[in-house]
């Protein structure tokens, strides 16, 4: 386990995901590892008083993470920042506050043990309007509107378990259509924006696809959705520089 100090990551004055400064909070302790088990299971659990666990996440994952943003486009690095998987254990001093920010952490983290440095950039990329499917706008068997309470610990919940584009779930719990269409940027490999004019209205879905049902057909049969291709700006992450950690 090793302590983890602050550095610095340069970004455009368009930036608007927030980066750590170089007085930013740290991991007490934290412990980077090389994972070579084969298996495509996979996940972050980030828990009170800035725990977290990542297990076999490809770098490109974890800065995704970092900057809160699944659906953020990262680009550049070389290939191992795909190919390699990683587990990450690390933990704030004892006595952190419940809120501490594990994200701000982590990207300090990244930016110690990886040497990553990164900047942001506005580019014309392809994207993705989430609309309806049909023409009448009736939603699909698998979404429905919420039952969820406030006070409930379950609302605003999204869970996947999934193998890439190829194969996977997705249930959400008293989610709007633009969090859903952010939970599938990940999985369509282009960022989606919401355009079902839908607004705040929250649902429950479950969405599931496989080699034999694409995420593109099992969203207009299961959600009565669908994804049409488009054009927007949207701010992407470049990766200037990255280096493989010594484990320890």
């Amino acid at each position: 386990m090793r302590r983890s100090r602050a550095a610095a990551l340069f970004v455009t004055a368009l930036a608007v995901i927030p980066v750590a400064a170089q007085d930013g909070p740290t991991f007490e302790v934290a412990s980077i590892r090389p994972n070579t088990s084969g298996d495509r299971v996979s996940g972050t659990h980030n828990l009170p008083g800035g725990r977290v666990t990542i297990t076999n996440l490809p770098l490109r994952n974890m800065i995704r993470t970092a900057y809160g943003a699944n659906d953020l486009e990262v680009i550049g690095g070389p290939d191992w920042v795909d190919g390699d998987r990683w587990d990450v254990l690390a933990a704030a001093a004892p006595g952190s506050p419940v809120d501490a920010p594990w994200q701000a952490m982590l990207q300090s983290l990244l930016m110690e043990r990886f040497k990553l440095r990164a900047h942001l950039e506005s580019r014309e990329r392809p994207i993705y309007r989430l609309v309806f499917a049909r023409s009448d706008k009736r939603l699909g068997p698998e979404i429905r509107a919420t039952a969820c309470r406030s006070d409930d610990l379950d609302c605003g919940r999204t869970s996947a378990n999934t193998n890439g584009i190829r194969s996977g779930a997705i249930t959400g719990v008293a989610r709007t259509a633009g969090e859903i269409g952010t939970s599938l940027s990940r999985y369509a490999e282009r960022r989606v924006f919401d355009a079902t004019g839908l607004d705040a209205a929250r649902y429950d879905f479950e969405l599931r696809w496989s080699e034999e049902v694409s995420i593109f057909t099992a969203l207009q049969e299961q959600l009565g959705l669908k994804l049409e291709p488009a054009s927007g700006r949207v701010d992407v992450l470049f990766i200037d520089a990255v280096e493989k950690p010594a484990p320890d």
